[in-house]
């Protein structure tokens, strides 16, 4: 693959998700999405690909498409080099991550779910529901686990649906409920 190593990766990297496997014959790759706005991919031109921010590569991308599945949204990345099934098979795993400090770059306002850890969480209308206490990896998305006080924790799948929003400086997030949602 013709890349380059990220300049000071650590602290300029931001994960948007990571390579679930091939798509087709012609070198697609399946991503799933570990930002609340998957959209955000539309417009990176390039990511950087690896198993750590220290060891990603750029890799220019050269289209974006999605997938619904029962696993969720999925990201249908095209890459520059990456031209048979074999290639995209061997990216299986691969970390993606855009840069943190890009100012049109796709990434300026995007987290990963994991973290989340520790943030208040609100309803819409301003009332506290608890403190995300813990984000579990599950094979369609990721599950928010919201400590209440004087209840139990509740398990909430961590998409735009019921996230409306976060905001990372302040450590708080908005759900979106619906009846049953914090049932337990």
């Amino acid at each position: 693959m013709n890349a380059t190593t990220c300049p000071d990766p650590a602290d300029t990297l931001l994960c948007l998700g990571r390579v679930y496997r091939a798509h087709g014959l012609s070198g697609e790759v399946k991503a799933i999405p570990e930002t609340d706005d998957p959209t955000q991919f539309e417009s990176a031109s390039a990511l950087y690909m690896g198993q750590t921010p220290d060891t990603a590569r750029r890799v220019n991308v050269q289209g974006v498409r999605y997938q619904h599945a029962r696993k969720g949204l999925l990201v249908l990345l095209k890459l520059e080099t990456v031209d048979s099934r074999e290639a995209a098979e061997a990216l299986r795993g691969a970390l993606l991550y855009a840069p943190a400090e890009a100012p049109d770059d796709l990434a300026r306002d995007a987290f990963s779910w994991g973290d989340l850890t520790g943030f208040a969480v609100m309803e819409e209308n301003g009332d506290r529901i608890g403190t995300v206490e813990d984000v579990v990896a599950f094979p369609g998305q990721e599950m928010l686990v919201i400590a209440r006080k004087g209840r139990p924790s509740a398990m909430v799948p961590a998409v735009p649906a019921f996230v409306a929003a976060v905001d990372p400086e302040a450590k708080r997030m908005t759900l979106r409920t619906i009846e049953g949602l914090l049932d337990a």
